[in-house]
């Protein structure tokens, strides 16, 4: 294992912020070296500043925002979560909650959730082929007002039915 690898899994599994003299205490790496592997990790894009002043650095997947609003239930509402639910259905053309969840390999309950939210503020609209993207701008707004039923609603004011289930 390099030096850079150790900085790397370092950077991943440290739970507060670190310095360039953390990490020298902890792994045993020469102080220039692990200058070096930052700097490569930084631009990158595998670790971040937090504090540019005192050189606090964290993993960039560590910390990833998310929106709290507590409109449903104890649900926060992930950034991330949501871009990569946009991305899916930049991708094709979905019809269902489940092959969307099925695609993505998360629950049902989550996408629904998310659908609902990104509904709720423009995001997202619904029309004969499926779900489709309307803006991705609102994204921050995820989680203020959900509207309960919009799904629903949106589905009848498009006139598209559903697949159902036949035994």
């Amino acid at each position: 294992m390099t030096a850079i690898d150790i900085i790397r899994n370092f950077a991943y599994q440290y739970r507060k912020p670190f310095q360039v003299e953390t990490i020298a205490e902890l792994t045993g790496i020469e102080i220039k070296v692990i200058r070096r592997a930052i700097r490569t990790l930084h631009a990158s894009n595998e670790i971040k500043y937090i504090s540019r002043q005192e050189k606090l650095y964290v993993s960039s997947k560590r910390y990833q925002s998310q929106v709290g609003f507590q409109q449903k239930g104890n649900w926060y509402y992930s950034t991330q979560v949501a871009e990569e639910i946009l991305n899916l259905l930049d991708t094709k053309s979905y019809r269902s909650i489940r092959e969307i969840a099925n695609a993505y390999g998360k629950s049902r309950q989550l996408i629904f959730v998310y659908l609902e939210a990104m509904a709720s503020v423009g995001m997202i609209g619904i029309n004969s082929n499926g779900y489709f993207i309307i803006t991705r701008e609102g994204i921050l707004k995820l989680g203020t007002f959900i509207q309960p039923g919009i799904l629903g609603k949106m589905r009848q004011e498009s006139g598209w039915i559903p697949n159902t289930r036949t035994k």
